[in-house]
């Protein structure tokens, strides 16, 4: 109690209520909390998001820009009006298949649908490295769609499965980043591959790009199982 008899005051300057009445800590407590997230951060993706984010940024260097699907699919005998249906049925393939891609990384695993999902997109490139009807561009644009069904929900999810909750924005920023990053030479490769050598060339060296990413991916989610059973292990 006060001196005139009323109550005092609980919260202190180095205590604010917020408007949705939770206690902020101070100011030199709140740097603290940002530099130890940070370094969590740092510290649990060492050995798992980061080899993660490296295997994806290698993925990448295969998934040239689309547009060299559209020019694979004149070459091959599409009409060019015929295009923006070609493009609009790839729309609804990625968009059918979402659901179900998202219900196999469920039950099977994020890895193992992303796995696959990269190996259907190798078999597509190389599909489109030899293709040489109208047809068959239909169907190995279906295949191509199928790959995005299996592996975006299952990324985001990988993502979410690696780091904790307070963290995942970052994260999610890091991913992207790094995939953004390695985007820039890969369709300016695929390019000098083409014009270089051949369109059979560059598709072929995607496909195989894209084979070993998802080995290697497989390799890295073993590493990470037998790190974690070992943590396990150490604090039982």
């Amino acid at each position: 109690m006060s001196d005139g008899g009323a109550p005092r005051s609980s919260v202190t300057p180095s205590r604010a209520l917020t408007s949705r009445g939770m206690f902020l800590p101070p100011a030199p407590a709140r740097a603290a909390y940002i530099f130890s997230a940070s370094a969590a951060l740092i510290d649990c993706t060492v050995r798992a998001f980061w080899k993660v984010v490296a295997v994806f940024a290698f993925f990448t260097l295969a998934n040239s820009t689309d547009a060299f699907l559209l020019l694979r699919a004149q070459g091959a005998g599409v009409a060019t009006w015929q295009l923006p249906l070609l493009w609009s049925f790839f729309q609804g393939v990625k968009a059918a298949t979402g659901v179900p891609g998202g219900v196999v990384a469920d039950r099977a695993g994020r890895v193992p649908a992303i796995t696959l999902g990269w190996f259907v997109y190798a078999a597509a490139y190389a599909g489109f490295a030899f293709v040489a009807r109208p047809l068959a561009v239909w169907g190995l644009v279906a295949l191509y769609a199928l790959f995005y069904g299996l592996t975006e929900g299952a990324e985001r999810a990988l993502v979410a499965d690696l780091v904790p909750e307070n963290l995942r924005g970052r994260a999610y920023g890091i991913f992207h980043a790094a995939i953004g990053i390695a985007a820039l030479p890969a369709s300016v490769v695929f390019g000098l591959l083409w014009n270089r050598f051949s369109p059979r060339v560059a598709f072929l060296t995607g496909a195989v790009v894209a084979l070993l990413a998802a080995l290697a991916l497989w390799a890295v989610a073993a590493t990470i199982r037998r790190g974690g059973a070992r943590a396990r292990s150490a604090a039982a």
